[in-house]
C-alpha cells in the first residue's frame, strides 16, 4: 500500500485519500452488513456493532503509534493500518486482536526481518489463530441461521468473509485506485483471476454441478489477487517473472478453493510463494551468471 516516492507531494496525498476513502467504505459496508443491518431487524445490538467498529480503530492507532515511534508522520501509508482491522473474521475475539496487533507493534519496532510481507504476515497470525481457536468467517447471525448467497450477493458483498473485504465491487474500485501507484504490479491480479477463471469455467463443462462462478466471486481470492499478491519486495520484478507467478497463483489457488475446500487456502498459497520468491531469484541469478561466463 506504499504509494511511490517520486510523486509530487500533492499527487501523492490525493492518490492515498482515494485509497483510503475506498478503505472506509470497504469498512463502513461491512459493520453494515455484519451489524447494523441486524440492529434494525432486531437481531442484534449497538454494543455488538460497536466491537464491529473497534477492529480498524485498533489497528489505526496502532500503526500511527509505530509511525510516532519511528519519528514518521503520524499517518504516512496509514492506508495499511486501516486494511489490517478489516481482513479479521466478524467474530474475531477484541483480546485477542489486542495481543496480535501488540505482536505486530513489537516486530516493527525492532525492526524485524521476515522473510513475507507484514501485511501478509498479519494476516497468516489471523488465519492461524482463526484455525487454533476454531473462529468462523461467519457475522453472529450466520454463525446460527442457514444462509444461502446467490451471485449478485457474492458480488455485492453480502456474503460470509472478513470483516470489510467482501465486497467484489468495492475491491474493483480498490485496484483502479491502486493503479495510480507507480510501483504497483497491476498485471499480476490480472493473471492470477484470469487464470482462477479460465480453469474454473473449464472444470465446469465436465462437472454441471460446480458452479464456476460463485468459486469465481470468493472475496478471500480477490483480497490476496489485488492486495497481497502484488507486494513490491515480495513478487517478480520482470514481465516474464510476473506472467509465471500469476498464473501458477490463479491455478493453485483454483486447485486449493474447488478441491481442497481449504477457505484460507489463497493466504497460505501466498506464503509459501513469498518463501519460495528469494530461492528462485538467486537460481535465476546464479544461471545469468553462469550463462554470462559462458559468453566471455
Amino acid at each position: 500500500m506504499t504509494i511511490a516516492l517520486h510523486f509530487s507531494e500533492k499527487k501523492k496525498k490525493s492518490v492515498q485519500n482515494l485509497i483510503l476513502a475506498t478503505l472506509i467504505a470497504m469498512g463502513l459496508y461491512g459493520i453494515y452488513k455484519n451489524g447494523i443491518s441486524y440492529v434494525f431487524l432486531g437481531r442484534m445490538n449497538w454494543n455488538q456493532v460497536f466491537s464491529l467498529c473497534l477492529f480498524p480503530i485498533i489497528s489505526t492507532i496502532t500503526h500511527i503509534g509505530i509511525n510516532l515511534f519511528q519519528k514518521k508522520k503520524a499517518f504516512e501509508n496509514i492506508c495499511e493500518g486501516v486494511l489490517f482491522g478489516l481482513m479479521v473474521p466478524p467474530l474475531f475475539p477484541i483480546w485477542l486482536f489486542l495481543l496480535l496487533e501488540l505482536i505486530y507493534f513489537l516486530c516493527k519496532i525492532i525492526h524485524l526481518r521476515i522473510p513475507i510481507s507484514f501485511l501478509l504476515f498479519f494476516k497468516l497470525l489471523l488465519c492461524l489463530s482463526s484455525l487454533i481457536f476454531q473462529i468462523p468467517y461467519e457475522n453472529l447471525i450466520e454463525n446460527t441461521t442457514p444462509y444461502l448467497y446467490g451471485i449478485l450477493d457474492l458480488f455485492l458483498g453480502r456474503s460470509v468473509g472478513n470483516l470489510g473485504t467482501t465486497s467484489i465491487i468495492l475491491l474493483i474500485v480498490l485496484y483502479l485506485f491502486l493503479n495510480l501507484d507507480f510501483y504497483y504490479k497491476k498485471d499480476l491480479p490480472i493473471y492470477a483471476l484470469v487464470t482462477f477463471f479460465f480453469f474454473s469455467f473449464i472444470y465446469s463443462l465436465f462437472h454441471p454441478d460446480y458452479l464456476f462462478i460463485r468459486e469465481f466471486l470468493n472475496s478471500h481470492l480477490w483480497l490476496t489477487a489485488i492486495v497481497l499478491l502484488p507486494s513490491n519486495d515480495y513478487s517478480p520484478a520482470t514481465k516474464n517473472g510476473r506472467i509465471l507467478y500469476g498464473i501458477l497463483f490463479g491455478f493453485l489457488s483454483f486447485v486449493f478453493l474447488s478441491f481442497l475446500n481449504i477457505i484460507d487456502g489463497c493466504y497460505y498459497l501466498l506464503v509459501f510463494f513469498q518463501l519460495l520468491l528469494p530461492l528462485v531469484r538467486y537460481l535465476w541469478i546464479k544461471k545469468q551468471s553462469i550463462v554470462y561466463v559462458k559468453k566471455t
